[in-house]
């Protein structure tokens, strides 16, 4: 029998992830607070609310952006504990506390429903295309009733026990968004002496200072000043995440001195009026001061 699959949230990643599955041959059931988002799934079945679909689904995949979206939709009124069904799983794939997934694994453990959280790594396109990163933490006996769902949208990295698969890619953020604010500092330090951007970026890259920010964010965005969000990740995203990391090392008494830094320069970046725009923005607040711009002269 078909794995038939739930999918709540259909933004720019649930939306994608939902047309891959599509794709793939999974029968989806869809739920969206926007008609228009579950318009565009024409085949799949259009739930009335999170209740009906965890009903009609044995893999319930949640992509909501906030710890309490995501507690709302499983275990609130009208939400996956009214409907999930025995032996059903419900994946959390969104980046939020781990202790949000903990908790409703405790909840929905009892009555027969499998929780494991799967953080994505990866933007929209490569939700659409199957090549996302996908850290989870979770039973492995629940993981593999649901691998070929998860398989189908990506890579699996099993790192842990419930609430251990939102560390790993908190932790992923926490270092992307020190390296970003890293990167604005040497480039705008290499172009105020006069370097070419572009062979400046690819020094870097092939040298000891290369991180996936400097290939990714600066070469494919910032050298061509291209910071309009596009469904990809903004300001204010990348400081939801921040807090969520300052809150696990509040929890756990690790000091994050870096990632503070960093989380101030997106604030500044917040308060000049470029809180949506895609978060390497923030070296623009550097080069604004500096008077000089990283920008490929091509």
């Amino acid at each position: 029998m078909k794995t038939r699959v739930g999918i709540i949230g259909l933004g720019a990643m649930g939306g994608n992830a939902a047309k891959r599955l599509e794709d793939v041959g999974f029968d989806l059931v869809v739920y969206d607070t926007r008609a228009e988002q579950m318009a565009a799934h024409p085949k799949a079945i259009k739930a009335t609310s999170v209740s009906d679909l965890a009903s009609k689904s044995d893999v319930v995949l949640a992509f909501l952006p906030y710890s309490k979206q995501v507690e709302e939709v499983a275990l609130g009124k009208g939400g996956v504990i009214e409907g999930g069904k025995p032996g059903s799983i419900f994946v959390n794939m969104s980046t939020v506390s781990p202790m949000t997934t903990r908790k409703i694994a405790e909840v929905l453990g009892p009555k027969g429903i499998g929780v494991i959280g799967a953080p994505m790594n990866g933007g929209p396109h490569v939700a659409r295309a199957g090549e996302l990163g996908l850290v989870v933490g979770g039973k492995e006996e629940v993981l593999e009733k649901c691998r070929p769902v998860l398989e189908a949208l990506g890579t699996i990295r099993h790192v842990g026990d419930v609430g251990a698969g939102e560390v790993a890619k908190i932790v992923n953020n926490y270092i992307l968004a020190v390296c970003v604010n890293v990167n604005a500092e040497g480039l705008v330090l290499g172009a105020k002496f006069g370097v070419d951007p572009d062979k400046l970026v690819d020094a870097v890259i092939n040298g000891v200072g290369f991180n996936h920010g400097m290939r990714k964010h600066y070469k494919e965005h910032v050298l061509k000043g291209d910071f309009s969000e596009k469904d990809l990740f903004s300001v204010d995203f990348m400081r939801k995440d921040l807090a969520l990391a300052f809150e696990l090392g509040d929890d756990l008494k690790v000091p994050l001195k870096f990632g503070a830094l960093a989380d101030q320069n997106y604030q500044a970046a917040r308060a000049a009026g470029r809180a949506a725009n895609y978060h390497p923005v923030v070296c623009t607040l550097l080069e604004d001061l500096c008077g000089v711009k990283i920008r490929s002269k091509g």
